[in-house]
């Protein structure tokens, strides 16, 4: 590695925390990062280096989402063409492939570029060098039961490398490195660690976010949100690889938005003891006119009954009233009042808790799941999302929990005396 980055000097050079992180060893290396450390430029140039064994390599980039993925190996590539260009390194027979998955390959190596959102697409495969980037909001199961099996026959490495997510798996995987397991090494790398980040960047963004998001965004400190409604092993037990496919009644919720936040639409189907997230999604517009019919393309894909729960507090009304006028029934106004807020949130919750739902890790809607939070007042219970994050989805997904039916059961529940 030494020897690489002395023939890539001139175009790249590492920090001290990425020199660090690219010169250890271990078989499992895991970064809790802030933003900007410069995580993918470290990744981009550990897979670089592995490039120029004599014995063929294969990565494997895996991420919440194929773009994040995509961020790794778009990197290593234009870090590899330029140091081939100015001869810093030796050429080789390069291609890339876009479909079906982006394939990198270079000479007899190969790098790939997955999503990890349909884990059962990647099992069966082997690695010698998969790294997991957002490893906090990825599945549990994506890393030890897809992931390091990959790597038992090749005796390849993992890296885990992300900014905190709460004391998730991604957290018990770091804390296993702090306790000196002889195959972990984890390493904690706030933003400040990156020279190109002004003090002055810094301060701006502490003004602007909470204390304790401060922390845990530019700071990679583990905690978790004060107040968090959402218990983060049970948000981890709803993201599952596999759904069924939709099925009528559909059950919506629309949370309106204009101007600083986007409209979020959530479609759920089942009922209150089974249900699963159909799709989703956030949508912006000019104006609610044009919001209105945005939400009424995208409802058309869902061929059967359905139940359309809106928040029409203050704003909401309007863009609710259309929607009303045009579909004529199925339509349900949802006023917001502390007390209608509260069970709204304190079904979802229950749901989230006991398994009653279920959804694809949607980078999104974790991260809102995440940052959703209760905290008291002189008037009552407020809930909504933490300082510098959003609650769209999660009130949305609260409003179509709203339209789910409760099944009728005929057990009974006895006591002793």
């Amino acid at each position: 590695m030494e020897a690489f980055l002395e023939q890539i000097a001139p175009l790249w050079k590492p920090h001290p925390g990425q020199r660090e992180f690219l010169m250890n060893p271990a078989r499992i290396r895991v970064l809790a990062c802030g933003r900007r450390w410069g995580k993918t430029d470290a990744c981009a140039a550990d897979v670089l280096a592995a490039l120029r064994s004599p014995t063929p390599t294969r990565h494997l980039i895996l991420a919440p989402t194929l773009d994040q993925a995509r961020l790794v190996m778009d990197r290593a590539m234009e870090l590899n063409a330029l140091a081939e260009e100015r001869g810093l390194l030796p050429s080789e027979l390069s291609k890339f492939r876009a479909t079906p998955h982006p394939v990198w390959l270079w000479g007899a190596h190969r790098v790939h570029a997955r999503s990890g959102h349909v884990l059962r697409h990647l099992r069966g495969r082997e690695a010698t060098h998969i790294v997991v980037d957002e490893a906090a909001y990825v599945p549990e199961a994506l890393i030890t039961e897809i992931a390091m099996p990959m790597l038992a026959t090749t005796g390849g490495r993992l890296t885990l490398i992300s900014t905190p997510a709460g004391t998730n798996h991604f957290w018990r995987f770091f804390v296993m490195g702090q306790d000196g397991h002889p195959n972990v090494w984890s390493r904690a790398a706030p933003s400040w660690e990156n020279p190109l980040v002004s003090a002055e960047t810094l301060e701006i963004q502490r003004a602007l976010v909470s204390e304790r998001a401060y922390r845990v965004e530019y700071g990679a400190e583990f905690l978790s949100l004060e107040g968090q409604v959402f218990e983060e092993e049970a948000v981890q037990r709803c993201a599952v690889a596999a759904l069924p496919e939709p099925e009528p009644p559909f059950s919506v919720g629309v949370d309106w938005a204009k101007f600083v936040d986007a409209t979020a639409v959530v479609v759920l189907c089942g009922t209150r003891r089974d249900a699963w997230i159909a799709d989703l999604a956030t949508m912006q517009g000019p104006s609610f006119a044009d919001q209105v019919h945005r939400v009424l393309d995208y409802l058309s894909r869902f061929e059967g009954p359905k139940v359309i729960h809106c928040d029409a507090t203050s704003l909401g009304h309007e863009p609710t009233l259309m929607l009303r006028r045009i579909l004529e029934s199925g339509v349900e106004f949802v006023t917001f009042t502390p007390e209608v807020k509260e069970k709204l949130v304190q079904d979802l919750a229950w749901m989230v808790e006991t398994g009653a739902l279920r959804f694809a890790p949607h980078p999104k809607l974790l991260m809102e799941l995440r940052a959703f939070r209760a905290e008291r007042t002189g008037a009552g219970m407020r809930y909504g999302a933490a300082p510098g994050f959003h609650d769209d989805l999660v009130v949305a997904l609260a409003l179509a929990v709203r339209g789910l039916e409760t099944p009728y059961s005929a057990l009974v529940q006895t006591i002793r005396r």
